[in-house]
């Protein structure tokens, strides 16, 4: 498969810098006072051998201020993966911004929440070859 794995990379690559913080994919049941969740939500193959992966990353705490601590730092983490292979040895050529860190609540529980969205442009396995 030529594409990487942008979501388990991306919470592979956060899980110790945030930690003790959880970073997960999908959100458990119960969640915790403290979580980082990150999903791919879209994106498209740039021939002939990059992924632009578009990444949503959700951070709860306890109080506004915290959760946006929380995002903020995971920004941080992100930005700082441009031009680098720190996830796990693939290529990020480059890293873009769609939705900067901002309030969303959880609907469910009215917790704070902080809701970002980044591009992640990573180096492919193999040559794209569009479907005949």
């Amino acid at each position: 498969m030529p594409f990487p794995d942008a979501n388990a990379l991306l919470a592979a690559y956060l899980r110790p810098l945030v930690a003790p913080v959880r970073v997960v994919s999908r959100v458990p049941d119960p969640r915790p006072k403290q979580l980082v969740q990150v999903r791919r939500v879209g994106g498209a193959a740039i021939w002939p051998v990059r992924d632009g992966a578009l990444m949503d990353v959700w951070c709860w705490d306890p109080d506004d201020a915290s959760a946006m601590a929380l995002a903020l730092g995971v920004r941080a983490h992100v930005w700082a993966l441009a031009g680098t292979t720190l996830l796990d040895g693939v290529t990020c050529y480059r890293v873009q911004e769609f939705l900067a860190p901002r309030m969303d609540d959880d609907p469910v529980t009215n917790s704070p929440r902080v809701w970002a969205t980044y591009r992640l442009e990573l180096r492919a396995d193999n040559v794209i070859s569009p479907a005949p």
